[in-house]
């Protein structure tokens, strides 16, 4: 009988009885996210182009959450917490892209659809910065003088 290439068998060592682990808890309030989020300082650039699905919106958000002191909300001494807290929380990361598509309605000059987004969350010298790549179908009307770029 021809032996198969690739390891052999091998009796393995039995699991231990009893695993500790220690966890790390956070808790966050609503209204310190929200707080935060109005202080932020916001930029975007996108534009709709048309593509065989129909016109898509294309675009990135800047959402720059400032230290203490650069006239922010965020303590200076807790940046470190606050920038791992935002990468793991949900609801800190829903704001940001709530905020991205409030800005890709604004930009597009009409409603959207479903958005694809992704998130990337950074440190920044002023604070920090969260930047929202957003992608989605435009389902209303365009508003007349609205420009369109075309699919090249």
């Amino acid at each position: 009988m021809k032996r198969r290439p690739g390891p052999g068998l091998k009796k393995t060592s039995g699991l231990p009885l009893v695993e500790h682990r220690t966890a790390q808890l956070w808790r966050s309030t609503d209204y310190g996210w929200r707080e935060l989020f109005e202080s932020a300082d916001v930029m975007s650039e996108g534009a709709t182009r048309e593509e065989r699905e129909g016109p898509t919106y294309y675009g990135s958000t800047s959402v720059l959450l400032p230290f203490v002191s650069r006239g922010g909300n965020i303590p200076d001494d807790q940046a470190a917490r606050v920038h791992q807290l935002i990468a793991a929380d949900p609801h800190a990361r829903l704001r940001a892209v709530r905020i991205a598509c409030l800005e890709a309605e604004l930009r597009a000059g009409t409603r959207i659809g479903q958005v694809r987004a992704e998130l990337f969350v950074r440190r920044d010298k002023r604070g920090i910065r969260i930047d929202v790549d957003v992608e989605t179908l435009v389902v209303g009307e365009i508003a007349p003088g609205r420009a369109r770029t075309r699919r090249e």
